[in-house]
């Protein structure tokens, strides 16, 4: 079997690490069928591909419509290829450049919202982006032998949504890379502080420009929790930069709260940073309105970090009894989760072993496994 993977946003924050860790695990997993990995210009793989099955090809451009619509459905043909993987919610559809088997990840239907509920100030891209979703993931759907996904609730979403046979939507669930276990080295965390100029205990925030990661919130919430914990820490900001930052009012928010000396940025901080943050934080806030994953929990349990997350979409399905539930449209019920786990050693304690047991339900060997099962329904079967 020739089985393509569009791999083009490989590497990268989010779905990226969804697809460098499936293309690394399908082929230490699977030594029989060869494996068509599809790159842009643009994509930078992490680690060096070397299996003997796996041809790595770079398509010519870095237009993603013209990537995806165009010239990768023209080289999956060229290269007779059985099943091709869309691994970011869409598919090619143009008729006729690709008539094989076609399989598709949705990682979630947030594209169903409408733009001015995602950003605050949505770019022209942003614009552009958002209206393509929502033309080309419900074709997607219905176009695709399987669609993959990877909770329960979302499932149901794209039932909901776009009309997906339910028969064809399988969950596969994601996993922490295996980089992210506990650090326990005080050298590397006092670099890590000196770095970022850290000078306090932490709360650590993954942070966005889409609205649903409820930064304006968790930011309200933690000047109240700081000003009844005597100032006593600072929150550090992650996987924001600063181009997004001007999409959004969080630095007049945290302005308006007076937070500057409380607050770091860090924007992208390096894969090896992450896992120590992971590592030296108290605690992980992950206060998401929507999530159809939400892999950062599942890091911060691998790290042994106590995590305080929201109570809906897929979160509670995801975290699985091992993290301290809050209501994320209620300040006040995030400033209660953050003060539980702060003033309890043994809650903390009792998180840490609940977050560690669930991390190791999760495996992307299994991932890669199930995945090449639907590959091969795929090849093996009728018309979807």
């Amino acid at each position: 079997m020739r089985i393509g993977i569009d791999a083009r946003i490989i590497s990268r924050r989010g779905v990226g690490r969804y697809i460098e860790n499936l293309v690394k695990n399908l082929l230490y997993t699977d030594k029989n069928n060869e494996y068509f990995i599809y790159l842009d210009k643009r994509s930078i793989l992490n680690e060096y591909i070397g299996a003997k099955n796996a041809r790595l090809i770079r398509l010519n451009t870095d237009n993603a419509f013209i990537y995806e619509q165009i010239i990768l459905p023209i080289q999956a043909s060229i290269d007779k290829i059985d099943v091709l993987h869309g691994t970011d919610n869409t598919l090619p559809l143009i008729y006729p450049f690709y008539r094989g088997k076609k399989v598709v990840t949705i990682h979630d239907t947030m594209y169903v919202r409408p733009l001015k509920k995602a950003v605050s100030r949505p770019t022209l891209k942003q614009r552009a982006v958002d209206f393509y979703n929502k033309i080309a993931i419900p074709l997607s759907a219905r176009a695709a032998f399987r669609v993959i996904t990877v909770s329960e609730y979302s499932k149901n979403d794209i039932i909901k949504y776009t009309g997906a046979v339910a028969d064809k939507v399988r969950v596969i669930y994601e996993a922490a890379d295996k980089r992210y276990s506990a650090v326990n080295d005080e050298k590397k965390a006092a670099g890590l502080r000196k770095k970022y100029s850290i000078t306090k205990p932490f709360i650590l925030l993954s942070a966005a420009s889409d609205i649903r990661k409820n930064t304006i919130r968790a930011l309200e919430a933690f000047n109240i929790f700081n000003n009844m914990t005597e100032f006593k820490y600072q929150l550090v900001m992650t996987s924001i930069g600063k181009n997004e930052m001007e999409t959004t009012n969080i630095a007049e928010k945290i302005r308006e709260l007076n937070l500057e000396k409380y607050i770091i940025i860090t924007e992208y901080a390096p894969e090896e940073d992450m896992v120590l943050f992971y590592s030296t934080a108290v605690m992980f806030l992950f206060p998401s309105i929507w999530e159809g994953f939400g892999l950062q929990v599942v890091e911060a349990f691998s790290c042994g970090l106590p995590v305080v997350t929201s109570n809906n979409t897929s979160l509670a399905e995801i975290s699985g009894g091992a993290a301290m539930l809050i209501d994320p449209f209620s300040v006040e019920d995030i400033v209660r989760g953050l003060l539980e786990v702060e003033k309890s050693a043994a809650k903390r304690k009792m998180l840490v072993e609940k977050g560690l047991k669930r991390a190791s339900e999760f495996s992307w060997k299994i991932t890669a496994q199930e995945t090449l099962k639907i590959y091969e329904q795929a090849a093996g079967g009728g018309n979807s």
